[in-house]
């Protein structure tokens, strides 16, 4: 005869600090393997560069590090980061303001769909070196030319995601809208806009990783100040050391950017929808 287990506030209790615990152990068993890896990364970097290559083609690890802190305590350090995140970002919302448009479009009209769908394939075949050459053709040496070609290639990624979002939102709610009376402008906000939020942040996301190293890029060829311009300049004068130190120093400052903001964003949704 089959007996079954009494639940009790003990065993209940018992189960939840089991759970609570494993959840820890799995925590900290994360962020050690993430330890690991960067360890494994440095290993890796230290055996080529001192068996593969020579110390002037591949600076060490710690020789590099030493450089980026020299490099953070001058005084133009801030001024070209600065210069590069403010273009990062203005062609990063200049991608939304443009791909919320067009992601609308791309969901409700077939026929700006076939041309757009048409645009995205070129755009995204392009390579990108070429479309930095072209951006110091067009615009010059300015600040315009990386923030045009940032938004440029980073729109696409998110007006997918943004006609994604709208297209997956389930018509029932819509219908229930209106015949409840609600306006057009009362469904976009509180139907269409919070349904395809999660899509939209994800190619957000993936459009943010590939806009910096766009800027960055279209800097080398086509800027004055900013990293990317420190990048050539330690490329034209032979300083490898200087060019690892400046690219290492804009993608630690773009992870954080991305950590602290989009992830977060990201948490924040996925609590409220959970």
């Amino acid at each position: 005869m089959l007996t079954v287990p009494s639940v009790t506030p003990d065993a209940i209790s018992a189960l939840s600090s089991r759970e609570m615990r494993r959840a820890v152990m799995r925590r900290w068993l994360f962020r050690f393997s993430v330890l690991i890896g960067w360890a494994a990364f440095i290993g890796v970097w230290y055996f080529f560069s001192r068996l593969v290559f020579n110390p002037q083609q591949l600076p060490e690890p710690h020789v590099v590090a030493g450089e980026s802190w020299t490099l953070i305590t001058e005084r133009d350090f801030r001024t070209n980061m600065q210069a590069s995140l403010v273009r990062v970002l203005g062609g990063f919302l200049l991608a939304i303001v443009i791909s919320c448009g067009l992601g609308w479009l791309i969901a409700y009209n077939a026929w700006w769909r076939t041309l757009l769908r048409t645009i995205v394939q070129l755009v995204v075949s392009t390579p990108i070196v070429a479309l930095a050459i072209l951006t110091l053709v067009v615009f010059g040496v300015s600040s315009l030319g990386p923030v045009i070609t940032t938004a440029v290639v980073a729109t696409p990624y998110i007006m997918m995601n943004v006609a994604q979002g709208l297209t997956g939102v389930d018509r029932r709610l819509i219908v229930m809208s209106e015949s409840f009376g609600r306006t057009r402008s009362q469904i976009i906000a509180g139907v269409l806009l919070p349904s395809s939020l999660i899509s939209v942040l994800a190619g957000a996301r993936l459009a943010f990783a590939v806009a910096w190293r766009m800027e960055l890029l279209t800097e080398i060829f086509a800027a004055s100040e900013g990293v990317g311009f420190q990048i050539r300049r330690s490329f034209e004068s032979y300083d490898v050391r200087g060019m690892i130190a400046w690219t290492v120093l804009f993608i630690a400052v773009m992870l954080i950017f991305e950590n602290l903001v989009f992830r977060q964003i990201e948490r924040r949704l996925q609590g409220r929808t959970a």
